[in-house]
């Protein structure tokens, strides 16, 4: 009885699995089972005009936090107010289940990246962040590659794609 108690025991244990952590190596989505939080940030930039003064961010500058387990995404928005400064519009919803399928291919197309040193000057600043049960990861936009030496990588048409279909999800 006991070998038996301790059998259950072990697979029960076994079966729950250990979170793996953010995922780091190249080729590998980034998107898990285990990630809790998905937020993807367009912190501005690139070419385009100045902000008006006064403005607390630049034109198209967004945050979107995707909680996994409640399908609540959050977000904050810099929109331009006519001749004034830009105004932060922020908002939050839950995704219908339709909504989040839709969402999930965006985020299982984010993967690592190598860092080849290309650059480009044109874009807007873009990241991610990953959040597990084993920690967070930050991961840079591999369009800016020879500017980040300090996180990995994601594919940039994937990290744009997923900011476009954030933004579309919470018009």
């Amino acid at each position: 009885m006991r070998n038996l108690l301790i059998s259950g025991l072990t697979v029960a244990l076994l079966g729950c699995g250990q979170s793996t952590g953010p995922v780091t190596a190249v080729g590998q989505s980034i998107y898990t089972a285990d990630v809790q939080t998905v937020i993807a940030e367009n912190q501005g930039g690139g070419f385009v005009p100045p902000p008006p003064p006064g403005s607390p961010c630049q034109v198209g500058a967004a945050k979107y936090t995707l909680t996994v387990a409640t399908k609540l995404v959050s977000w904050t928005r810099c929109t331009a107010n006519g001749t004034g400064p830009n105004v932060q519009v922020m908002d939050m919803r839950v995704l219908t289940e339709g909504q989040f399928k839709e969402l999930t291919p965006y985020l299982e197309n984010l993967t690592v990246v190598p860092n080849d040193n290309s650059c480009g000057a044109d874009k807007p600043t873009l990241q991610v962040t990953i959040s597990t049960p084993a920690g967070q990861q930050v991961y840079g936009d591999s369009f800016y590659a020879c500017a980040i030496k300090d996180k990995p990588l994601v594919k940039s048409e994937a990290l744009d794609s997923l900011l476009n279909e954030l933004f579309k999800l919470t018009m």
